[in-house]
């Protein structure tokens, strides 16, 4: 048989391979539900449930004050659009309650002091009370507080100068300047992470489940009794997961851009680069999965323990790496979503070219040939076994 004549015969088995999997897909619509659907469902779950911005936190307040400064105190919170008056009570032990009930997040007691010592132009306590049972919370909130009341205290004091020289002075002038994300929209956050789980859960839940299909079909036999080497074989099973999971990728960006007015400010070629090799480390992560584990449920069990539960957590997607404990920070290096995620938040929010992100996409292109390599022997493995 000459050379030309087996490339042909192999060309035709690896078409055969690849049409075969998408006949599986077609026919399968639990597998057309979940490509389709899960990506823009976690999309609209994480885009408008999952957020870190706190807003309308209830405020009940206790004024022993009742003056025209405690009233614009008062004032500075509300219209802040952090806080939401919920109450004002007449004692301490009111707020008490509405913390201890949950209806409140936040208590503020005013001295009745307080109208004279500001308008002397000396300090005043004023005592806030926060429910500490949520710390991340409650750590927002108290940025929250410390921002008003610098404000505040501000005014009082450039009014304070006025009353005294009868000339306004600007005590501080402070203009900030946010990059990158200018709103603060923590959907912005979330969407190049949200990219990379999905894509996550695409390649490897997907493609772990192919090659244990054909295992316990009893059609994997078959499948190697063609004329088509591992490489070949693993190429044909990837392809047409790679092709889907590129169709997400692209229908997140789209659902991003549409509902959440996320815009690409790098290049979008580069982006699509870098998830096309993220895509096929998962890929290539899948399939070693399945050539371990002999039963389907097994196969979905390791892979999602084994690389969507990392890519959650040890990611940077949501928990910050550095905050971490040591052993935890090692591991996440052996995480692709890691660096992949590193690379698209770079692209996408901040406009990143390739040589800021070298590193990050040097690792990639290495994990996904070694993956490729690991995958390859050990499906050679398998076929000597069976």
């Amino acid at each position: 048989m000459s050379s030309l004549h087996l490339q042909k015969i192999r060309a035709q088995a690896l078409l055969n391979i690849i049409s075969k999997e998408f006949t599986q897909l077609s026919r399968d619509v639990r597998s057309v539900i979940i490509i389709v659907l899960i990506p823009l469902f976690l999309l609209i779950v994480f885009g408008y449930g999952v957020t870190m911005d706190i807003k309308n936190v209830n405020l009940v307040i206790c004024d022993f004050d009742r003056s025209e400064f405690s009233r614009n105190f008062i004032e500075k919170f509300i219209s802040s659009g952090f806080f939401s008056f919920y109450d004002e009570v007449e004692s301490v032990d009111a707020i008490d309650r509405y913390l201890i009930s949950g209806k409140v997040k936040v208590g503020i007691i005013i001295p009745a002091n307080f109208s004279n010592e500001v308008g002397a132009g000396r300090t005043v306590k004023v005592q806030i009370i926060i429910d500490g049972s949520d710390a991340n919370t409650a750590n927002v909130v108290l940025g929250y507080v410390q921002q008003i009341i610098q404000s505040f205290s501000s005014d009082i004091i450039a009014n304070f100068i006025f009353k005294k020289t009868g000339k306004l002075i600007s005590t501080v002038d402070l203009k900030p300047r946010v990059w990158f994300n200018p709103e603060l929209k923590s959907v912005n956050f979330f969407i190049p992470g949200l990219m990379s789980l999905i894509m996550m859960i695409m390649t490897v839940l997907m493609t772990s489940l192919s090659i244990s299909r054909e295992r316990e079909l009893g059609s994997f036999e078959k499948l190697i009794s063609t004329p088509l080497n591992p490489f070949f074989i693993i190429t044909g099973k990837a392809i047409p997961y790679a092709i889907l999971a590129f169709f997400d990728s692209i229908l997140i960006l789209l659902a991003g851009r549409i509902l959440f007015g996320l815009e690409v400010k790098g290049s979008l070629l580069l982006l699509l680069l870098i998830t096309a090799v993220f895509i096929l480390c998962g890929l290539n992560l899948g399939l070693i999965i399945s050539t371990i584990t002999k039963s389907q449920q097994a196969t979905m069990a390791v892979a999602f323990i084994s690389s969507v539960v990392p890519s959650f957590v040890l990611s940077d997607f949501v928990f910050p790496i550095r905050n971490m404990p040591f052993v935890l920070q090692l591991i996440s290096y052996f995480i692709p979503a890691r660096y992949y995620l590193e690379v698209i938040r770079g692209v996408i929010l901040k406009g990143n070219g390739i040589w800021e992100h070298i590193s990050s996409i040097s690792i990639l292109f290495v994990f996904m040939v070694w993956t490729f390599g690991v995958g390859t022997m050990r499906l050679k493995k398998l076929m000597r076994e069976i």
